[in-house]
């Protein structure tokens, strides 16, 4: 007999997890171990989600357990991040997106989703609107360091930084800054923020308003510490939403 391919049953089982997950929150409940919803759900792999301990069957429901629940909400993390990647910083529109992210979920693991997570400062939402589930990287990057990519708008008068991509679909507003040498890995310095942000770039000095500078997206030279903006916030579940 041959034997199943272990990658493809896994990524049926993850697909089911993320079904139940989106099931829950169409019913406005916010996922959780010990959710309960219609067997049904569960299609033909029931026995293997409760061989596995991602869920257990009651009566006609199946109910998340602990595992499944931390494996489902793994799952829904790297989807809506990868979505969040490549339709922020590569531009593709809803259908490549969704599928391109319908293949990464599977391959991002807890320390590269955390990765994608910090590079674009910790999303709340999917590009759908979706509540992107927080990982402990988002604690860690509220309360003690700015992400590693920030708005312009977000550096210090004098702070160096590398421009790490522009977030515009705007072609002539690209065209305008590829012009003045803003481009994906640049580096730039912010002379002042006001009354507009003024930025050096190689031996040029231009000015930007509000609107385009949070467009530039860039690395900060150093990552500062900022206990005091975000100290007491928390992420928490309300109604499926961070």
């Amino acid at each position: 007999m041959e034997e199943i391919c272990r990658p493809c049953s896994r990524e049926d089982l993850e697909e089911i997890l993320e079904e139940i997950w989106t099931t829950l929150e169409l019913k406005n409940e916010i996922p959780a171990s010990g959710a309960r919803i219609p067997t049904a759900a569960a299609g033909d792999k029931l026995e293997v989600l409760v061989s596995e301990g991602l869920v257990r069957q009651q009566d006609k429901d199946v109910i998340l357990t602990d595992e499944g629940f931390r494996k489902a909400k793994e799952i829904i993390r790297s989807h809506r991040l990868a979505e969040r990647l490549l339709h922020d910083v590569l531009d593709l529109q809803s259908e490549e997106m969704e599928r391109s992210a319908c293949r990464y979920e599977h391959m991002l693991g807890t320390e590269a989703a955390d990765s994608v997570c910090i590079l674009l400062g910790h999303p709340r939402t999917c590009p759908h609107g979706k509540a992107i589930p927080p990982g402990d990287c988002c604690e860690a990057g509220e309360t003690t360091l700015r992400p590693l990519v920030v708005p312009l708008t977000e550096l210090d008068s004098g702070e160096t930084a590398t421009v790490a991509y522009v977030g515009t679909r705007d072609n002539a507003r690209l065209s305008y800054l590829t012009s003045l040498g803003v481009m994906t890995g640049r580096p730039v310095q912010l002379v002042q923020r006001h009354p507009s942000y003024i930025v050096k770039i190689d031996e040029t000095t231009v000015a930007f308003d509000d609107a385009i500078a949070r467009e530039i997206f860039v690395r900060p030279a150093h990552r500062k510490r900022q206990a005091a903006k975000g100290a007491g916030r928390r992420f928490r579940w309300r109604n499926g939403r961070g």
